[in-house]
């Protein structure tokens, strides 16, 4: 299996190594709002959280008797020290943040499935278009700048070089932010960068870039604590309800939706939402992909020891 590779084509794992358990939510019932369970979520304001945009905007939500409140992302570690401490109900992360902090013993769980990489997604390596750099071997000895190490990005294009024999230890992978790495590759202190939407579109702006390669398969879900998953079940099967709900009207007509939702939400114009790649929006969990990664992780040397990917995700109905 390609992991994180082509089948045709927001966030460090490694910090959360260090978090601490904070003192723990406490055992209050969660707040109502006009007779609906109120619901902290953190997500970026970018196309990965479309699903939830919308299934607000359509009142998916409250017909599951909820009211979402949107609090804005961090990185991975305090991400997931704000699900632990119960400051935050649930949060959209990336799998290889997941996966370190449920390795380390630290009491998370899968809320609901998120986002994959597929080709129309296009994240993946880029380059300038005159760089010498054709496919993914041409990148050894060379800087690959990704948001941040033991992320979705480098780990991605480790598991490329290990699929096609090759020692991945010969790329210096670089951490830089995703809004710097256009002119750190203009100025040639990088080779290539990891880029996703939107980003992406304002890099495609301001360089002439190509792709390499595209990143598939599991790259973002929705993480909760346990202790909420276990004292809340119904809000947690009512969160994956309505976002089925969103999903659906996303795959009916995806730029679509994107166009109405995305400037309504963030900072995005409508021109940029109107083109921009969307990523693969999931309402099944796949084990069989998630296991990849953790072996993935394990192979690389980002996990001491593996796990069944199916321990992360049970159902609640």
């Amino acid at each position: 299996m390609k992991l994180y590779a082509r089948r045709a084509g927001a966030l460090g794992a490694a910090a959360l190594m260090t978090i601490t358990l904070a003192a723990c939510g406490g055992d209050d019932e969660p707040e109502t709002v006009d007779g609906r369970t109120k619901v902290t979520v953190s997500i970026p304001p970018v196309g990965d959280s479309l699903p939830v945009y919308q299934a607000i905007s359509k009142g998916y939500f409250a017909d599951e008797d909820l009211e979402v409140e949107l609090t804005p992302a961090a990185n991975g570690a305090t991400t997931i020290n704000a699900l632990v401490s119960g400051s935050t109900d649930l949060a959209l992360v990336s799998y290889p943040s997941l996966i370190t902090a449920y390795a380390s013993d630290l009491p998370v769980t899968i809320a609901a499935p998120g986002i994959a990489g597929v080709e129309d997604y296009q994240a993946g390596l880029y380059v300038l278009a005159g760089s010498d750099v054709k496919s993914p071997e041409d990148m050894i000895g060379k800087r690959f700048a990704t948001p941040s190490l033991g992320s979705v990005g480098d780990i991605w294009f480790r598991g490329v070089l290990l699929e096609e024999g090759l020692d991945y230890d010969g790329v210096e992978f670089v951490e830089i932010p995703q809004a710097n790495m256009a002119s750190a590759l203009e100025a040639g202190d990088v080779d290539g960068i990891f880029q996703t939407e939107p980003t992406l579109s304002a890099t495609r702006a301001a360089l002439d870039v190509r792709p390499i390669d595209f990143q598939e398969g599991p790259q973002g879900l929705f993480a909760t604590s346990q202790k909420f998953l276990d004292e809340n079940p119904e809000v947690i099967e009512g969160f994956r309800a309505a976002m089925a709900r969103a999903v659906e009207d996303i795959d009916a007509d995806p730029h679509g939706v994107a166009e109405a939702m995305m400037p309504e939400y963030t900072e995005m114009d409508v021109a940029i939402a109107k083109k921009m790649g969307l990523p693969d929006f999931e309402t099944e969990y796949d084990a069989e992909g998630v296991q990849a990664v953790v072996d993935l992780m394990g192979e690389v040397g980002l996990l001491e020891e593996g796990f069944d990917a199916s321990e992360l995700y049970r159902e609640v109905s």
